[in-house]
């Protein structure tokens, strides 16, 4: 953040009371400046499907024994889809100012405005 600031004293004679006058000024400034900002969205779907089918079947044998058999068949699916975006934004500013005139006789006194 820039800033500066100045002080200056200088001492005239006023030609028309032939006083010496003093005047004092003094300025100030300060400013800043900042940009930021950030954005972000998700989004995500999945779907899916399963299937599956199953048999099953039993012998009996001549010889009084059984024979079991089973056979099974399955599938699955599934997709999904997703999305996001990014976005960034943001500004910032300040300034600050200041500025002082004192002028005073050879005495110190003020002069009536």
């Amino acid at each position: 953040m820039p800033s500066s600031s100045k002080n200056r004293q200088v001492a005239k004679v006023d030609p028309a009371a032939q006083q010496v006058r003093q005047i004092e000024t003094q300025e100030q400034h300060a400013s800043a400046n900042a940009s930021a900002g950030l954005n972000l969205n998700l989004f995500a779907a999945v779907s899916g499907v399963f299937s599956g089918r199953s048999k099953k079947s039993q012998q009996l044998k001549d010889d009084g024994s059984y024979y079991a058999e089973e056979e099974q068949q399955s599938a699955a699916r599934a997709q999904g889809v997703g999305a996001g975006s990014l976005a960034a934004a943001g500004q910032a500013r300040a300034d600050s100012g200041a500025r002082r005139l004192k002028q005073t006789d050879h005495l110190g006194i003020e002069p009536a405005k």
